[in-house]
This record gives structure tokens, sequence and C-alpha cells, in this order.
């Protein structure tokens, strides 16, 4: 393969998917098997990685050899995070959320079809605290946040994220492909999702959707917690108030999708099948 120019539209495609990789995985990859998953040859998986190095993006562990993302890469997510209004919104509902249910809280924004933990609110009221990190990407197959993100999403990117290797994080992590897609339009339909210990044995999330501008998606609002406090399916007063608060953001950004959702008759048939 010939490398084009480094200052090339296509040098910076590859230097993006190195740090979407890495951030997918969530751990330190090395050469090898960075180049196998993005399908490039060592050398110039090696050639980006040195210059993301240099530049601070990413850190190499010295003691294995293996790259893994950089502060900076921190950094640059939370100055991303403080000019996007949606966070600032969502700051006093994350307290809401929490101090209602009793749960961790969560915000997630999507980029390409995945989700990103943008800011969270730790539960203070459990023994045992279940803790999302900013800067978190759930996998878009096996977790709440990945299947809510994807479902509003535009039907090409079901194609590309489906079309991909889909690992299990658990025995319990959904997979096929097929059976997904039909869970897109049930999320779709209901707008909300959970994942019962899909990453995480005897864990739980309950995502719903925050939109703007009619239907678009902006991001989502979660909770987090054991098995034991968010069952599945989940309380109903659990998916109403996380579908309250996210519905009021989405008015805030000019999208009047929960209202429209709750007027069609469907909506009080999903929700009245909850305990």
């Amino acid at each position: 393969m010939v490398e084009k120019n480094a200052n090339s539209v296509e040098a910076v495609k590859v230097a993006v998917r190195v740090l979407d990789e890495l951030a997918l995985q969530q751990r330190a990859m090395g050469v090898t098997e960075l180049a196998d998953a993005l399908g490039e040859t060592k050398p110039r998986v090696h050639r980006h990685l040195s210059t993301l190095k240099e530049m601070g993006l990413i850190e190499q562990d010295q003691s294995t050899d293996r790259y893994h993302l950089g502060w900076r890469v921190f950094q640059l997510g939370e100055a991303a995070g403080n000019q996007f209004d949606l966070r600032a919104r969502a700051e006093p509902y994350l307290i809401r959320i929490r101090d209602e249910l009793k749960e961790t809280a969560v915000l997630a924004v999507p980029i390409n079809g995945m989700p990103m933990v943008i800011a969270t609110a730790d539960n203070i009221y459990a023994r045992i605290c279940i803790s999302v990190k900013p800067g978190n990407r759930p996998l878009p197959h096996c977790s709440a946040l990945g299947r809510l993100t994807l479902a509003f999403s535009p039907r090409a990117m079901w194609d590309t994220q489906l079309s991909m290797p889909l690992l299990a994080e658990t025995e319990t992590s959904l997979i096929d492909p097929v059976k997904i897609r039909e869970r897109l339009e049930v999320i779709r339909n209901q707008y909300f999702e959970v994942s019962n210990g899909e990453m995480m044995l005897g864990v739980n999330t309950l995502a719903v959707p925050i939109f703007r501008d009619g239907e678009q998606l902006a991001g989502a609002l979660s909770i987090v917690g054991s098995i034991q406090n968010i069952p599945e399916p989940p309380r109903r007063a659990q998916v109403e108030f996380l579908q309250h608060c996210a519905a009021a953001l989405s008015a805030q950004l000019n999208s009047n999708a929960y209202a429209d959702w709750h007027a069609r008759q469907s909506a009080n048939e999903i929700l009245g099948r909850l305990p």
C-alpha cells in the first residue's frame, strides 16, 4: 500500500480511526493488533502512532510497548463538552435523576452512531456506587446507551455498525445482528432501552433519548445500577421520570418528539405493561 501525503485527508482519516479504535476497546493495544483491527499495514499504523504520540494524543506503556489514549484527548473532550450546550442544560437534571431514583445518572452524546459519556452524577445514597467515567464509549450492540444511540441514527449507520465483528462482553451480551435490528425497532417505538448484565453481570442500565430540532438525536439520559434496583423490565416510575427529564431537555432544544410520541396511543400501552 502506498502511503499518501502525510497531510492528506486519507492520513487524517487513519489517525482518527486509530483514536476511535483505542476509545472503543478501552484498553492498551499493540501495533499488530491495531493494524489487524483497522485493516492497515503495521508500518502505516506505526507511523500514525508515532505522530499521535508526539502530539500527546496517545501514550505508550514502556513495559509493554502498547498504546492507549493520552491525557490530551481527555482535555479536548472536556473542552468540547463545555462548548456543547446540552451538557450545561442537563446538569441539573442529572442531579434530579440521581436524587429521585437513587442511582448514578449519566449523560451521553452520539458520535458516528456511538454514544460517548460526557457527564455523570454518581449515586451518593448507596453503600457501593456503580460509576461511569466521562469519555466512556459503550458498545453499540450490547449496551443500553449504544443500542439507543444506534436506534435513532440513520439506517445506513445500522448497516455499518452491525457489519463489524460483534464481540460479547458477558454471556448475556446481544451479538446476533438480526436480533439487534429487531431490538432497534422496538427502541424506536418505546423510547427507552435496558441492558441487563450485557456489559457487566449484575449491572443494568436504563436509557432514554434526548432530541433536538424535531426528531434529531441530541443525546441520552440513563441510570446505572445493580439489577436489584434497576430490574428488567424496569419499573414504570423509573422510565417515566427519565423520559420526563428527557422531554424537558428536548423541548429546550426545539423538539416536540416526546409530545408527539405521547400523543400516539402506543405510548400509554408501552408504559402500561411496566411494573
